[in-house]
């Protein structure tokens, strides 16, 4: 019986035997894909990371997700897949830039790519150039090492992604991608150029590292340059993010985005603009920093540049840290700017970075205090907004004249038009009170920019009429001048100074008794210039005349010709605010 076992057990594995051998020697027969026997005629010593690539895109049945691995690992995350160790990795992962640009040139090898180029871990020898290609097949580039200058000007691609790589300079002038190019976690030791470049689907440079060009370039280049987007039409978002880093100028100028998001970002160009973003047009939202309450924000060291810009929704900036030493170009220029809602918020604005709004044009304005700039480092002439709103922390402070008042007081220099808008948003708002305040301290700004005839001026006019705001004003005035003048006539008929006007207005034989002096009468009489009270004609001062008059047990002597001149004073003075109490009423005096 156990010999009977022993026999089956030893044909069954004499069977299986057999079987490998057969299986062996088919797969051993087996022809070789059609690319790997293509690329062998015109590449020899194929590495070993070649073959994994010739024998992965070519296969139907390769996952579509999938990488050709050219170490041992076919995982994203794996340590051996990491560039920055690119020096420990042997000559079998170099993959020649020939062989992937035979790949999109020989008519005969694109028919064999049946899914497009997805390499990882490979050190890429040679100069990539794919100028002027229509690549028929996406092309990912996955965590390789790619020392020497790529060049894809004028090249078409379904979708580029060269994530995770090391990459010296790459020049993608004028690339269209009907999809997306992804350069998220890429680490770039020279200058990246997408200029004039259209996009159909997004552009993500998530944890990416760019550096700026070790040769100079060309006078037209914002100067230390790291990525250039500039005049770039890219459909859907531009997304520079989570720990995106430059050491030089991120250049977006002139171009078209669906949307850009900045957010967990540092950009360092020191002493110069550090983003370029004159002219862009964005279809939805700017996000500089991060909306409430994330706080993944940003930092920068040198000038943010949106001059001319254009969006069409929200700008928004907040959690911003504005670095640079004193005296060095840095802060936020706007010049031009246009956008449906401006949001300021949590910014920082270290040693003097300035903050410019002249001529921006937005509906809605937020803001909050603490993110202002330093006294002199504020530009607002020009700025033009229908709404203020402010933050929940100082909100009802930042929309009364007062607080406002301050805000425009931190500008270098006196200009009509921030006042003027600001008082126009209150008058809209209806805080019509706050809307006068600042129109009075408008012009109180512009007289003391005058000699100091016109402060001196100016102080008159806004004591007397609020520079024509305040009308009424010269109704307090007027009664003070005429209960100062009830007194002094009340002393002068007192003391015997004040003589009949004899003989202008003797009376007739039939009327003996003379008209009768009335202070009070009398001080109307010569205030209102279009008054007659008839007290004025019958008496006047006598200038030669003195007197003694005693008030409250004090006796003291009054000579008339003070009296006189009292009255002179008074008279031209109800002339005077006459006139500008009619000139305030009217308008003629306001300057708005």
């Amino acid at each position: 019986m156990k010999l009977r076992q022993s026999g089956i057990i030893f044909a069954t594995m004499l069977i299986a035997a057999m079987l490998a051998s057969v299986a062996a020697r088919v797969a051993s027969a087996a022809p070789n894909p059609p690319l790997l026997v293509l690329a062998r005629a015109m590449f020899s010593d194929l590495t070993m990371a070649e073959l994994a690539l010739l024998k992965f895109v070519g296969s139907d049945g390769s996952d579509p997700e999938g990488f050709a691995a050219a170490g041992p690992s076919a995982k994203l995350d794996d340590p051996t897949n990491d560039p920055a160790r690119a020096d420990h990795w042997g000559k079998e992962r170099g993959v020649r830039a020939e062989l992937i640009e035979w790949l999109c040139v020989d008519e005969t090898a694109k028919r064999l790519v049946p899914r497009g180029i997805r390499m990882l871990g490979a050190r890429i020898t040679g100069k990539l150039n794919l100028s002027d290609l229509k690549v028929p097949f996406p092309m990912a580039l996955r965590n390789c090492s790619i020392a020497q200058r790529m060049t894809f000007e004028g090249a078409v691609f379904p979708r580029l992604d060269l994530g995770g790589s090391y990459t010296g300079e790459i020049d993608g002038h004028g690339i269209v991608v009907h999809s997306d190019l992804d350069l998220s976690f890429l680490h770039a030791s020279g200058l990246v150029r997408f200029p004039n470049s259209s996009i159909d689907g997004n552009f993500y440079a998530v944890g990416s590292h760019f550096s700026r060009s070790k040769v100079d370039q060309p006078v037209n280049f914002v100067k230390g340059s790291a990525i250039d987007l500039d005049f770039s039409q890219i459909q859907g978002i531009v997304v520079l993010c989570c720990g995106f880093e430059t050491d030089g100028a991120l250049v977006l100028a002139g171009s078209t985005f669906g949307a850009l998001f900045i957010n967990g970002a540092t950009i360092i160009n020191p002493n110069n603009v550090a983003i370029s973003a004159e002219g862009i047009h964005v279809n939805h939202v700017v996000f500089l920093g991060s909306p409430p309450p994330s706080q993944d924000g940003v930092r920068v060291n040198g000038l943010v540049a949106f001059s001319d810009a254009r969006v069409n929704q929200t700008l928004l900036v907040h959690n911003v840290t504005f670095l640079g030493a004193a005296g060095d170009l840095h802060g936020f220029e706007g010049t031009g700017l246009s956008a449906d809602t401006l949001s300021w918020r949590s910014v920082k604005l270290e040693n003097g970075a300035s903050m410019n709004l002249a001529g921006v044009a937005v509906r809605i304005l937020f803001d909050d205090s603490q993110s202002w700039p330093a006294a002199g480092k504020l530009e607002l002439n020009g700025l033009t907004y229908s709404e203020l709103a402010g933050f929940a922390s100082d909100e009802q402070s930042l929309l009364d004249a007062r607080s406002r008042l301050r805000w425009l007081a931190l500008q270098p220099e006196f200009h009509t038009q921030p006042y003027r808008q600001l008082a126009k948003v209150l008058r809209d708002s209806g805080d019509d009170s706050g809307a006068t305040e600042v129109l009075i301290v408008s012009e109180d700004r512009r007289y003391a920019g005058y000699s100091r005839a016109g402060a001196a001026l100016g102080a008159f006019l806004n004591a007397t009429i609020g520079y024509g705001h305040r009308p009424l004003r010269t109704i307090g005035w007027s009664l003070l001048v005429i209960l100062i003048g009830w007194p002094i006539v009340w002393a002068a008929k007192r003391a015997g100074v004040m003589r009949p006007t004899w003989p202008e207005n003797i009376p007739h034989s039939s009327e003996p008794d003379y008209e009768e002096l009335h202070p009070l009468l009398y001080s109307l009489d010569a205030f209102l210039p279009f008054v007659n009270l008839h007290q004025e004609h019958y008496w006047w001062p006598n200038s030669k005349a003195v007197g003694d008059c005693a008030i409250l047990g004090y006796k003291f002597r009054l000579r008339g010709s003070l009296v006189r001149h009292y009255l002179w004073l008074q008279i031209f003075s109800g002339w005077l605010l006459s006139a500008i109490l009619i000139a305030g009423v009217t308008g003629l005096m306001r300057s708005d």
